[in-house]
């Protein structure tokens, strides 16, 4: 397995890790919202990023619209 198939191993792993202590009912409140906490980090960057790399979807302008 090459480094760059590692890597995103090691970081599907991690956040696979970190879901399960957000829900891991043993873990008490606080422990849990850190792990929600770091996820929610990870999603708005994710999503930020990936806004960038993916094409704009455009609402149809309102004359454009089927009558």
């Amino acid at each position: 397995m090459d480094n760059k198939r590692k890597d995103l191993v090691e970081m599907i792993r991690q956040i696979q890790e970190w879901h399960s202590e957000a829900v891991n009912f043993r873990n008490d409140g606080w422990v849990q919202q850190e792990y929600k906490d770091r996820l929610e980090t990870l999603h708005s960057r994710v999503t930020a990023v990936m806004e960038t790399i993916r094409p704009a979807i455009q609402e149809p302008a309102e004359d454009e619209e089927k009558d």
